[in-house]
């Protein structure tokens, strides 16, 4: 993928009007517009595959992949349940184009569960039967390459062993030779395995010794004995990073029929980010990095690369996990980080942090358009989605303000770039644009553009004047543009402009607590430039205005010095105590705001908050477990419950109670 490619980015969402399904309204036209208002709904396009698929519509289905392929090239777990799909219908060319497509290349994933899935079709098209010796190479190259590719950098990959063992022994030689053939390769798959940390290594070390027991008893103790200090530290390690990354959730759903929202990363507006699972997958990273297994540095990388590359799978909604991923490839080609950072706007498509990082890669090149195709985009999309949720009555308006204000703010920051790179020309019609949107973005457009001409213009700041007075036209009931454009006007020392900002602002800001702070700074203002006297007569208006205000509290504030008050801190001690835990009693009360930070208890995991339940059992049933047999009696394990409980928790969705 080139860095001016245009798969690197997706036209804005289009303005949809919120769909609410009503008598007249079928399934499939709810669903597209809801997937139009919401591209990143993933679920709702999983949804919408599985009416085609049910309604026998396959072409339209395959449309919907190629969209969800499109905008998340590295989530395998789409390309699994695409492609499980198509094997069950025997659609083996649709499935060489798809695996083509996400095993190599740009968009190349690196994912366990997509390769066993191009296992299944290698093993479907090479039959043993009919190809015989030909056929089992073939199978043996392709169980190989997953090894090589993969199986050996996870952790979690008992069943590809499982596979790959089942599948030699089951294979009966005809001659002598071929019987040595698969003893040989045994033994070469156990050696590899062996040394693998990965789930389930202690039980196939002892099926390992039991094997070359039954093989060879005279070469058994050599052969062991030679691997067994290998196992020892691969089993040591494996329980270290199990410690390391204990809580981790990777699950993934295993067909179309069973994605839900335990297994499918689902996008909030809330950014609500599971800092838990976020810190876990740094931590494992980390852990890679110490590189406990002793690899080769080039070995070492494809490994850690493939962790990330995990990571960026079950936290695709993350900007941090893309980040560091991007900063862990700060020595690659640059090309590498571009497409990296491409994929990761495609999932975040108004995230600040990977749009000037983007940025920032594309300036190294010196390639300005797509530096600005890259701004554009990403306020594109924020603008179309902000409209939508505009028109939703239903939208938290906390939500609306978050996205005027990231859509100001990347406007800024593209402004000042455009200053940096190509002049105050270039920056002028950044603003030009942002002046069109009113309403639609927040006054610091404003004042940082009136900064901006203030440092590069020529004209005595006027341009910058004029700025913030067509500012105070959109602006003149909000306490702190007011209190930035005073600032402004006392770093230029505009002594009567201020007097006049202040006058015929004050009467106008509905924000008490915008009001206090406004008073106070004239006061401070005039107490550091103005006479005793105008500082009396405005103290004597605040308070009374503000009558609860602390007398002291107001004198010790005007003698601030470098944005401290040194009377609290030297005298009234105090009194910064109160301040402290006022702020902290604000904090805890302010709209969720550290609910928006992270998850709290309510976003524990399924199984979590299952075993936090201390419920007794009902007498019935320990009634019945009373007469069950004993386990003695049953050498096989018939149901593994720990499994039939994950199983229950990942893959099947129980409806909530809604009585």
């Amino acid at each position: 993928m080139s860095s001016a490619s245009p798969e690197n980015s997706l036209e804005p969402t289009p303005l949809v009007a919120p769909a609410v399904p009503g008598a007249g309204d079928d399934k499939e036209t709810y669903l597209k517009l809801q997937i139009e208002n919401d591209p990143l709904d993933i679920l709702r396009q999983l949804e919408l595959v599985q009416w085609y698929e049910s309604n026998g519509q396959f072409s339209e289905m395959d449309v919907v992949y190629e969209k969800l392929h499109k905008r998340f090239p590295l989530y395998s777990a789409l390309w699994v349940i695409q492609l499980k799909g198509n094997l069950q219908r025997d659609q083996f060319t649709e499935v060489e184009t798809l695996l083509n497509e996400c095993l190599s290349g740009a968009s190349a994933n690196n994912d366990l569960d997509l390769w066993m899935t191009y296992l299944d079709y290698v093993r479907r098209k090479n039959n043993l039967i009919t190809g015989g010796q030909e056929a089992r190479a073939i199978v043996i190259k392709a169980f190989d390459l997953v090894m090589q590719k993969c199986a050996v950098f996870e952790p979690l990959s008992a069943k590809f062993w499982s596979d790959y063992l089942q599948f030699l022994e089951s294979w009966k030689p005809a001659n002598k030779f071929e019987q040595q053939e698969r003893i040989d390769l045994l033994r070469k798959l156990y050696k590899v395995m062996l040394t693998t940390p990965f789930d389930s290594l202690e039980r196939m070390w002892k099926k390992y010794t039991q094997w070359e027991q039954e093989t060879s008893n005279l070469n058994a103790r050599k052969f062991i004995g030679e691997l067994s200090g290998e196992y020892m530290k691969a089993r040591s390690l494996y329980q270290e990073w199990s410690n390391a990354t204990s809580g981790l959730r990777r699950i993934s759903p295993m067909n179309l029929s069973t994605c839900n929202k335990n297994n499918i990363a689902q996008y909030n507006e809330d950014d609500i980010i599971d800092v838990e699972q976020l810190q876990t997958w740094l931590d494992w990273i980390q852990w890679e990095k110490e590189n406990k297994l002793t690899l080769p540095e080039e070995t070492l990388k494809e490994r850690i690369t493939y962790v990330y590359g995990q990571a960026v799978q079950y936290m695709v909604f993350c900007p941090e996990i893309w980040y560091d991923y991007v900063m862990y490839l700060a020595d690659a080609p640059i090309e590498d980080r571009i497409r990296i950072l491409s994929s990761a706007l495609l999932a975040n498509p108004s995230s600040p942090s990977l749009t000037f990082k983007l940025g920032e890669c594309y300036e190294l090149e010196n390639n300005l358009p797509m530096l600005e195709t890259t701004y554009q985009t990403t306020t594109d999309y924020i603008f179309s989605h902000f409209k939508i949720l505009k028109g939703n009555q239903e939208t938290d308006p906390v939500i609306l303000s978050k996205h005027k204000e990231k859509l100001t703010f990347i406007y800024c920051i593209y402004m000042n770039t455009m200053k940096r790179l190509s002049g105050l020309a270039a920056a002028r019609q950044v603003f030009g644009k942002c002046r069109k949107l009113k309403g639609n973005l927040s006054h610091a457009i404003y004042i940082e553009n009136a900064y901006l001409e203030s440092r590069n213009s020529n004209d005595n700041n006027k341009t910058a004047m004029k700025v913030l007075e067509l500012g105070l036209k959109y602006f003149k009931e909000e306490g702190e543009y007011i209190l930035k454009y005073m600032n402004f006007l006392t770093m230029l020392n505009k002594d009567s402009n201020i007097k006049t900002l202040f006058e015929t602002s004050v009467d106008k800001i509905v924000d008490p607590v915008q009001l206090k702070l406004i008073y106070k700074k004239m006061i401070s203002y005039e107490s550091k430039f103005g006479s005793l006297n105008n500082v009396y007569s405005l103290e004597s208006r605040f308070f009374e205005r503000f009558p609860e205000e602390n007398l002291i509290e107001t004198f010790t504030d005007r003698y601030e010095i470098q944005n401290e008050n040194y009377i609290k801190k030297l005298e009234l001690a105090y009194m910064l105590e109160n301040d402290q835990m006022a702020m902290i009693g604000t904090f805890s009360m302010n709209g969720n705001s550290k609910k928006r930070a992270m998850k709290t208890s309510n976003h524990m995991s399924p199984r979590k908050r299952m075993s936090r339940s201390s419920q007794e059992v009902p007498d019935a049933i320990v009634e019945m477990l009373k007469v069950l047999p004993k386990r003695q009696y049953f050498s096989n394990v018939i149901l593994d419950p720990e499994s039939l409980i994950n199983f229950l928790v990942d893959q099947v969705e129980i409806p909530e109670d809604r009585s």
